[in-house]
């Protein structure tokens, strides 16, 4: 029997999700109980950001577990742009960074002293191109005729790179506008950009207005030739992400904040707990529930370090070496570290980092 690519796409979503669904179902671990090793500083600050991969975060911080673990002063810190939280990370002003996979690629191939300590979500179906209904974007082609907003150098130019390849579009045809998500909204309701590729929730709230629809997301097509039909585009996934000189320094920290997170992953995943989860995420944020809601399944959270990820990290590698944003590829296991991990739950590590601390 012959497989089709997007049959095969498909496939790999749904073991995704299934693997999700089973870390849901596991006890708590045992790593955060107390009486453990204290971390080595009770400080703790996190880049922080708007959108469901840092549910796992949030619930550390509400449920106490943060503090069970030996952190009693948990702080969050919001960047502009990805290369300020780069900056934080590498100066000790926060010691977790929880980025799509992007900009720590681009940072660690350039030499930068990052270390991936975990995968957190996988984000396949997560970045959207949105378009204005009166753009009348009904195929591929119909791209070069509007001006797409992106944050450039953010994992939205990775998927816009991958779907002018999978289409066979020219790239230095298409009319891309670089601005931030909030811009792109705006300009998308006035009319300055015909379409946009960003993240949840922006996608989201651009429908809302009525006047916007989704062309084609990270994983699924929705121009009129093959809609519906599974075409990845995307290999967005959130990591966690430290300096490696912290990693060195505070060895029970990171065994520590790494034990909290997992078990934040594994209550986000669970389908029985998915409207609490929700309830306690929109409350910290002060973001409507029923938005939230409409965009959980975007995010699988699951934690394995796989071939999944190794492909994700290396795929985007490719795009920014392409672009010329890096100079060298460096494989992404040597600037993964899994030990961690591997000692709270081994069953995760699939594939074994190469960076040793």
């Amino acid at each position: 029997m012959n497989t089709t690519k997007e049959e095969t796409m498909d496939s790999k979503r749904r073991q995704l999700l299934a693997a999700g669904a089973a870390l849901a179902g596991t006890a708590a671990l045992p790593g955060i109980a107390r009486g453990q090793a204290r971390p080595e500083s009770a400080n703790l600050a996190l880049g922080f950001g708007v959108d469901p991969p840092f549910a796992p975060h949030i619930l550390g911080v509400t449920q106490g577990w943060f503090k069970d673990a030996g952190f009693a002063d948990v702080s969050t810190r919001t960047f502009t742009a990805g290369a300020l939280a780069g900056e934080a990370i590498l100066s000790g002003d926060i010691q977790l960074w929880t980025p799509g996979n992007l900009p720590p690629i681009s940072m660690a191939s350039n030499g930068s002293p990052v270390v991936v300590l975990g995968t957190n979500c996988v984000n396949w179906n997560l970045e959207k191109l949105v378009v204005r209904n009166d753009a009348n974007v009904n195929a591929p082609e119909d791209l070069y005729r509007i001006k797409i907003g992106l944050l450039q150098g953010s994992t939205s130019s990775a998927l816009l790179y991958y779907l002018a390849q999978h289409y066979k579009l020219d790239p230095q045809k298409l009319q891309v506008v670089n601005l931030p998500p909030p811009e792109q909204l705006a300009g998308l309701a006035s009319g300055t950009v015909q379409g946009f590729i960003c993240w949840e929730p922006w996608p989201v709230r651009a429908l809302a207005t009525g006047q916007a629809r989704v062309a084609h997301t990270g994983s699924t097509s929705f121009f009129a030739a093959n809609k519906g039909q599974t075409v990845r585009v995307s290999n967005n996934r959130s990591i966690f992400v430290a300096s490696q000189d912290y990693v060195r320094k505070n060895p029970r920290a990171v065994s520590a904040m790494l034990a909290v997170l997992l078990r934040g992953q594994r209550q986000s995943a669970d389908p029985a707990r998915r409207d609490e989860t929700i309830k306690i995420f929109s409350e910290f944020q002060k973001q409507d529930a029923a938005m939230n809601r409409a965009i959980w399944s975007d995010y699988v959270f699951n934690p394995a370090f796989d071939e999944a990820y190794v492909e994700d990290m290396e795929r985007t590698a490719a795009f920014l070496e392409s672009a010329g944003r890096i100079k060298k590829r460096v494989h992404v296991l040597d600037y993964t570290y899994t030990e961690p991990l591997e000692r709270i739950d081994p069953s995760l590590v699939k594939v074994r980092g190469r960076w040793k601390a």
